[in-house]
């Protein structure tokens, strides 16, 4: 009986350093801000709305401990495929613009810990995002009717959430909640009606994830 109650990897959280992997899906959006002057009768254009989609990711888990409530992460590489699509609403018609995008992400996050109680422990995260899209359009050619409207390749953002680790005989597991927003605009303007009447597109994703260390 004793042996049975004994925690699960006691010193695991001693190590200065550890590594691991992790298996996310998510569900991105865009928060998109509208010019108001193309909104008009004379622009055919009635309104611009968003379809989001579910993706997934998979990357790899740096971490190193500063303290015994804080830790530094590092997440990289981590690739992840998202897709949201833009639909333009005209007075007998309507276009559908697809955003796919294939990321290589770099995450610095801060971890704070809890005390640890038995074989758990939760923690809250937060940090700053850089994300490169290996698939941008930007430089495929468009028209009014092949329409295309691309990011910018390179963003960076910020990122917050919270997990809880659970110590296994052999490894840490985590599931994680989090939150990713882009900085700025993202938005990459060709000069057609599709990309002109957005004066403003940032990304967003939802994540959850499932780490392994």
């Amino acid at each position: 009986m004793k042996a049975a109650a004994q925690p699960n990897l006691e010193q695991y959280d001693n190590k200065l350093f550890h590594f691991g992997f992790t298996i996310a899906v998510n569900n991105a959006s865009m928060r998109i801000d509208s010019k108001a002057t193309s909104f008009q009768p004379q622009d055919s254009l009635m309104n611009v709305n968003q379809v989001s989609f579910p993706g997934i990711g998979l990357g790899a888990i740096s971490n190193l401990r500063l303290g015994e409530y804080w830790d530094l992460r590092m997440m990289f590489p981590v690739i992840s495929f998202v897709e949201r699509d833009l639909t333009y609403q005209f007075p007998i018609t309507q276009k559908t613009v697809k955003i796919e995008s294939a990321y290589c992400d770099f995450s610095l996050l801060l971890k704070y810990k809890s005390a640890r109680r038995k074989n758990t422990r939760l923690y809250v995260i937060t940090g700053i995002r850089g994300s490169y899209d290996l698939s941008s359009t930007v430089k495929q050619d468009r028209s009014l009717h092949a329409p295309v409207v691309s990011l910018t390749p390179l963003t960076f953002g910020y990122e917050g959430g919270f997990g809880m680790d659970i110590y296994f005989e052999y490894f840490k597991f985590s599931p994680e909640i989090k939150m990713c927003n882009t900085f700025g605009n993202a938005m990459y303007r060709d000069g057609f009606i599709y990309t002109d009447a957005i004066e403003r597109l940032a990304p967003r994703l939802f994540q959850f994830s499932l780490h392994f260390e």
